[in-house]
């Protein structure tokens, strides 16, 4: 994903978005570009919040299906959030660190869903909640290490 965060041409394509102009593909996908970006600032802001639920996860305080149900419901939330803040054309500047932090979470969440969708089908055995557990701590790991490089 592009690094160049450009908020006036985020507003600029809000408001033709808000018009219901049609967006070509190009202003289409830079809007989704810039909401994307956005969205990892949200995370970047309340990453406290993630790092207590990968923290009570790994001491046993939380288990595998409550973290991720944790996790989604958050990401829901800041998605909320961030609909909320475009349809009343409130933006936010992004970091180059909310990016990177947003690229980690995402493996938590992708992690997540696999394991969530293998209990929908169930799919789940003692390898698959061992492999889980080592997934979740290793991209919590990934995590910690890229925190400590402020």
């Amino acid at each position: 994903m592009s690094t160049n965060y450009n908020k006036v041409e985020h507003l600029k394509l809000l408001k033709k978005k808000s018009l219901n102009v049609n967006l070509n593909s190009e202003d289409s996908g830079k809007l989704l570009t810039y909401s994307t970006m956005t969205n990892g600032h949200l995370d970047w802001c309340i990453r406290e919040h993630y790092l207590d639920l990968l923290e009570n996860f790994k001491k046993g305080k939380i288990q595998n299906f409550q973290l991720c149900i944790s996790f989604e419901n958050t990401g829901k939330l800041t998605s909320d959030i961030l609909d909320i803040l475009e349809s009343n054309l409130i933006i936010l500047s992004t970091s180059e660190k909310s990016l990177g932090f947003s690229d980690l979470l995402e493996e938590v969440f992708d992690i997540c869903e696999t394991y969530l969708q293998d209990a929908e089908a169930d799919f789940r055995d003692e390898n698959s909640e061992v492999e889980f557990k080592n997934s979740i701590k290793e991209a919590y790991l990934k995590i910690q290490n890229f925190l400590n490089e402020e």
